[in-house]
């Protein structure tokens, strides 16, 4: 028997999720082939693309799958035989509310930090965009100067460039 919970936060991301089944002590290990698949079984059936847990119920490991756009957890409405398969012997099995409640937070600071990567990534790109469109200036104001017949004497200082320009007359 499945069924389905819903929350606020849709997990839409296969990477945020990843990152935050990790957060909360799930263990994620994703099914990414055939070879994985015919090892592992699971009452309800397990596909390649499915996302497992440390979290273990009547029907197998409970796991994520895509369905739409959206990760769904499967596991068994009633959670008999409910037990976490870790490692670490100190995990306790939480009821699937309580886990999708602490998943759903670690997703969204999950996003919080991709946002924040992502503001940090566009940041540098137009600073690198602005030192380069300085450099071609400054090259163009030198070579237009000594095509006049300038000599050129750069200065900088507190991050700025003084371009000094001389032209002697016989």
């Amino acid at each position: 028997m499945s069924a389905v919970i819903k929350t606020l936060t849709p997990f839409t991301s296969q990477i945020l999720l990843l990152e935050a089944l990790e957060e909360v002590g799930a263990e994620p290990q994703l099914l990414d082939s055939a070879t994985m698949l015919r090892e592992l079984r699971h009452r309800g059936g397990l596909q390649v693309g499915d996302i497992l847990t440390n979290r273990r119920d009547y029907n197998g490991l409970q796991h994520f799958r895509r369905v739409g756009e959206v990760y769904q957890l499967r596991h068994d409405a009633d959670e008999f035989n409910g037990s976490i398969i870790s490692r670490l012997q100190d995990r306790k099995y939480r009821s699937v509310t309580d886990f999708l409640a602490q998943l759903e937070g670690a997703y969204k600071n999950a996003h919080q930090r991709l946002l924040q990567r992502l503001a940090e990534e566009e940041r540098q790109r137009l600073e690198q965009e602005r030192v380069a469109r300085v450099e071609a200036t400054r090259l163009k104001a030198i070579e237009r100067a000594k095509a006049q017949g300038y000599s050129v004497k750069e200065h900088r200082a507190n991050g700025k460039i003084q371009l000094v320009l001389t032209r002697t007359v016989y």
